[in-house]
């Protein structure tokens, strides 16, 4: 998780946390704050519709999508597979 990314393009959109989290509610997907931050700090994964949720509001390509939820498990398993 690329907390520092996320963040970053959040404030890019012009938008605060509390912002996103209302859209992504707004859309259909339930996420409480708490969540949110709990999955920022890698104490919970982001789940599929929580993704694709926060893709669709903050306009995320698929490399961003990439680069601030699955780089570090695709390097790791890069590395495995090596």
């Amino acid at each position: 998780m690329n907390k520092e990314k996320l963040l970053g393009i959040i404030k890019t959109k012009g938008l605060q946390v509390q912002d996103v989290i209302q859209l992504v509610n707004d859309n259909g997907t339930s996420m409480s704050s708490s969540y949110f931050y709990k999955g920022l700090r890698d104490e919970r994964p982001f789940k599929v519709d929580e993704i694709k949720a926060l893709a669709n509001i903050l306009n995320l390509s698929d490399e961003e999508i990439v680069d601030i939820f699955f780089k570090e498990i695709v390097s790791e398993k890069t590395l495995q597979v090596n």
